[in-house]
């Protein structure tokens, strides 16, 4: 289905969620062959539905191998975890509490999202590596601190023909209580903002 980032943010307040459903067959993970050392192709191909609840419609994000429309990128420990928008429109990724979601141009003009491992003694940051590459950053969030206990955020990339739009959302007992973020990237095959410094 194809869907744009007003209703991303409307169906949130009634549920926003992944589910794999079991669908093991729609997972797909291997080592980036762009950042060996450091990046993880890790994913889920979903489906897009639309789920009602007693308050309205929400979004679902559900593993699907064959009629997919998005792609759901998982957390590695100590890694980027990584999924292109070559074959779809929407990348999303939940879980956060202090991790980094970045979305990337590649030398070939393609669209990456990721979710970048921040702990206390790593970071897995890719700036430096990506950059060297030809990679242009379009867009960083660091969620440290815009949690709160028992919340998560959830960032939802939708990829249009022109204009990029990247909604972060905290999500609690699956439904949005807070916008953290709504960033529009004009022009995203064009576009670059100053890259970030890689840390140590």
């Amino acid at each position: 289905m194809d869907i744009t980032s007003d209703q991303v943010v409307q169906l949130g307040k009634n549920i926003l969620f992944f589910n794999n459903g079991g669908k093991n067959a729609a997972w797909m993970t291997k080592t980036s062959a762009a950042f060996p050392e450091k990046g993880v192709e890790d994913y889920y191909l979903c489906g897009m539905t639309l789920v009602d609840t007693a308050s309205g419609q929400g979004l679902g994000f559900k593993a699907e191998q064959v009629n997919f429309d998005s792609k759901y990128i998982n957390f590695q420990d100590q890694k980027t975890s990584m999924a292109c928008a070559d074959n779809v429109k929407v990348l999303a990724s939940g879980g956060f509490s202090g991790c980094i979601f970045q979305l990337w141009r590649d030398d070939k003009g393609l669209a990456w999202g990721t979710h970048v491992y921040k702990g206390v003694d790593v970071n897995a940051d890719i700036s430096l590596a990506a950059k060297a590459k030809g990679w242009t950053l379009l867009y960083s969030i660091d969620t440290a601190g815009k949690g709160k206990d028992g919340s998560e955020i959830f960032v939802v990339a939708v990829m249009g023909t022109k204009n990029a739009d990247i909604i972060s959302q905290r999500i609690k007992n699956g439904k949005c209580e807070k916008l953290v973020d709504w960033y529009t990237v004009y022009d995203w095959k064009k576009a670059a903002i100053p890259g970030i410094v890689e840390a140590s």
